[in-house]
Formats: structure tokens, sequence, C-alpha cells
């Protein structure tokens, strides 16, 4: 056996979500910082041997000649001294070194001549013995005719280091800051997470004996009050459900008192004395009549029971719906005739249906309309089709449903006259029953009632509608 989902804390996943969310926010933030300081830096790398190469080339025309050149390199070195990490190389059209300033034995910067590379562009580089860096050349030609190349190199070296320096403390600011708002935003969340426990501490405190009890909605978050009005709409539910199954306890076990104490009676009074056997049989018969309605029900109450846990299953037939409604005014022709009053049956039309529950719910429609319809009126059954359902329709002419009752006469225990009359025989079921039934088969039941005709429609969805 699998157990569900794992409990969890909405307080630590709304921390956790803060850390993370402010954790991935500073670090694109420190990587835009760090991209951006890199790119400022390697600009003015560029700027910078930019201008000491327009100051080289002016020196090496100042000079005349190759000649010269070589023999004053002091000229190039003075104006190197104060730029440490600058390297200059000075090489004629056979890529001989005129002039080199360098602060390594092994470092050359011929590569950065003999390059395939765009003249007074600068471009990144890894001469030898200086590793990464940022080059320019250009060519000049002296006074004297001579060409010569001029090489600038600016060391990467403490730029990488600074950038390394400020990617760490980049690193050390995501974490702290990160830490710093999962911590702030534990207590937001804390604080904010107060109105749940509210909450959650007034609907624990809410029993069976104070169902009339509410959520205090008000002054709360407008996001916890569509949960808070639904709470209190399904306590209303509750409230209601369990008023009506108090009062259906307690005329239920009147109504079976009454029964039983009918059968323990005449028993004992039958049993007092000697009797014939004539009078035993009738009180065997009037105990019989008591039991059926008890038997009656019980079955109610059952097959209510089934079809709220989903065990009454259905076999859908193909039934000829006016045959059956035939059939059925048939089997209450005797009661109508006692009850002074007709049955007519109007239409015919194919219904996909149980054919026991919509004999069932067409029975306790019309077993309905008998108990209620005027002396010398006629009870009408007609069924016709419409575009996605057979409707079933019984009709008596009788006292009116008051429109108050109109939206409870489906409610299981629900019944319009208070008094007793009647209810051992349906005890409130048998309209809760006729929508359980339609319940099961995927359509509905509607009631009008005006006048002097009372209305109630079966719809049945058509083949197919009830698997969609």
């Amino acid at each position: 056996m699998t157990g569900g989902p794992a409990p969890y804390s909405l307080l630590w996943r709304l921390t956790l979500a803060f850390a993370l969310i402010a954790g991935a926010v500073f670090a694109l933030t420190g990587a835009f910082l760090y991209r951006s300081l890199s790119t400022e830096l390697q600009r003015r790398d560029d700027i910078e041997i930019g201008g000491k190469l327009s100051q080289f080339l002016q020196l090496a025309r100042a000079s005349g000649s190759t000649q010269a050149v070589r023999a004053a390199p002091a000229v190039f070195h003075e104006v190197l001294r104060s730029h440490p990490g600058v390297y200059l190389g000075i090489y004629d059209a056979q890529d001989n070194p005129l002039v080199e300033h360098t602060d390594k034995p092994d470092a050359t910067l011929k590569s950065v001549v003999t390059g395939n590379h765009p003249h007074q562009v600068p471009y990144a580089c890894t001469p030898p013995g200086i590793g990464r860096a940022r080059c320019i050349v250009a060519e000049e030609t002296l006074p004297s005719g001579e060409v010569v190349y001029v090489s600038v190199v600016r060391a990467a070296t403490d730029r990488q280091s600074l950038l390394e320096s400020y990617r760490v403390n980049i690193w050390l600011a995501v974490a702290v800051g990160a830490m710093l708002v999962g911590t702030l935003g534990y207590a937001v969340a804390r604080r904010g997470l107060l109105p749940v426990k509210s909450i959650g501490h007034q609907t624990s405190s809410i029993e069976a004996h104070n169902l009339g009890e509410r959520l205090d909605i008000q002054g709360g978050p407008v996001e916890l009050r569509e949960l808070a009005l639904s709470v209190n709409r399904m306590l209303d539910r509750l409230e209601r459900a369990f008023v009506r199954l108090s009062q259906f306890s307690f005329d239920l076990a009147h109504d079976m008192r009454t029964p039983l104490a009918t059968v323990i009676s005449s028993s004992q009074i039958t049993l007092s004395r000697k009797r014939t056997a004539e009078e035993y049989e009738a009180l065997i018969d009037s105990n019989i009549e008591e039991c059926e309605r008890l038997q009656r029900m019980i079955e109610n109450m059952l097959f209510l029971a089934r079809t709220d846990n989903a065990h009454q299953h259905l076999k859908i037939t193909d039934l000829d719906a006016g045959n059956d409604l035939r059939r059925l005014a048939s089997y209450f022709q005797g009661l109508a005739e006692d009850a002074g009053v007709c049955i007519a049956i109007e239409g015919n039309a194919r219904v996909h249906a149980d054919a026991t529950l919509f004999r069932r719910a067409v029975s306790n429609l019309t077993s309905n309309a008998l108990e209620h319809a005027r002396a010398g009126s006629t009870i009408e059954l007609a069924v016709s089709t419409s575009l996605k359902y057979t409707v079933v329709e019984v009709t008596n002419q009788g006292a009116a449903i008051p429109p108050e009752h109109v939206d409870k006469i489906f409610e299981r225990f629900y019944r319009v006259n208070a008094s007793r009359h009647g209810a051992a025989r349906n005890a409130g079921l048998g309209l809760a029953i006729v929508k359980s039934i339609m319940e099961l088969h995927h359509g509905k039941v509607d009631v009008v009632s005006d006048g002097a005709r009372t209305t109630f429609t079966l719809y049945f969805p058509h083949h197919g509608a009830m698997d969609s």
C-alpha cells in the first residue's frame, strides 16, 4: 500500500522560494555588473594601447631611420617607465627587432607583428611569455623610406586579478543577500500566514453542537476571503443537513415505532385470550402489512445509501418508454380508481436507461401524483424527445407546491407537509430517490407547479451523452 504525498510546510516553502528568487536575481545582477566591469576595463586597455601606439609611431617617424630607432631605444623605454604591464616591440621589414620593451626575459612581441591582424585595431592575444593580453599593431614608413612595424601589448594580468576578486565578492554578496532575503521572507511569510492559522483554529473549534458558528472574515486578507466563504457555505450545508438528519431521525423513530407498537399491541391483545382462526389470520395479515411498510422504508434508505457510495450499477438498455408508461398506468389503475382519478398516456419514444430504475423513478412520481391529485382529475404521463434528451413528464391537477418549497422537495428527508400523514409510507424519500436515479443516469429532474397543475419532468440523455 503506497502512502500519499508527504506533508510539507508552506512557510518553509515560501522561505526557500524567497531565498532562491533572491539568489537568482542577485546572481543575474552580479553577472551583469561583472560583464560591464570587464567590458569597461577592456575598453580602457584599448584606449591606452591605442594612445601609446600613436605616440610610438610619432617617435619612430621623428627618428628618421631604422638605424636611428635601434640606436636610441631609451627614448621608447622612457615612455613606458610609468606604465607597468604595457610592452613595446618595433621591427623592421624583415621582422628583426629594433626595440623590445618587456620585463620578462622570455617575452617577445614578434607574433603580434607576424600575425594576420588588422592594423590599428585592438584584439585579444597571448604573446609568448606574457599570456592573455590586448594587442595592437601598425605599419609606418620612415622618412628614410624604410618600413617598420610597431606593436603595443597590454597584459591582462592585473585586470584578471581585479575581476577574480570582484567575482568572489559577487558570490559572497549573492549568498549573503539570499540568506538575508530568506530570513526576512520567513518573517514576512510567518506573519502573513497568521490569518490562515486563525481560520484553522476557528474551524477546529466548530463541533456538532455549535454548527451555527461561522468563520470571521472581517478585516482578513482578500486572498483568504474566498476560502473562508467556501468554508462558511460548507458549514451552512452541513448545518442544514444535520438539522434535516436530526429531524428525520426523530420522524423515522416515530414512524417505525408506530407500526411496531401496532404489531406488539395487537398481538398482545389477540393473545390475551383464545381467538378464532379467523381472528388469528386477521392479526397475521395486519402484522404483515405493518412489516411491509417497515421493509419499504428500509429499502428506500438502503437504495439512497448505495447511490451515495456508488454501489448502484446501471444496466443501460434501449427501452420503449411509451410501452413502459402504459404498463405502469395499468399497475396504478386500481389505486387511481380508488382515488377517483384517471391516468392518460401520451407520446412514444425510446429511452436509454436502466429498466428497473426508470420504472422506479416514474412509479415514485406517479404515486406522488396520485397522492396529491384532485378527485375527478386526470394524471398525464407523457414521453417525447428533444435534441439531447428523452423527456418524461408526470402531471397532476391539485394543490400547487408553495414556491418556498419547490427548491427543497428533492432534498432527502424533506416533506412539504410537516404532519405525519403518509410518513410511514415514504418518510420523505420518494422524490430524493427520483433525483438520485437521474443523477446516476447523468440526467436531471425538474418541477413546475403553478395554478392547479404540477408537472415533474425527467430528462434522460440520449445514447452516448451519458458517457461524455
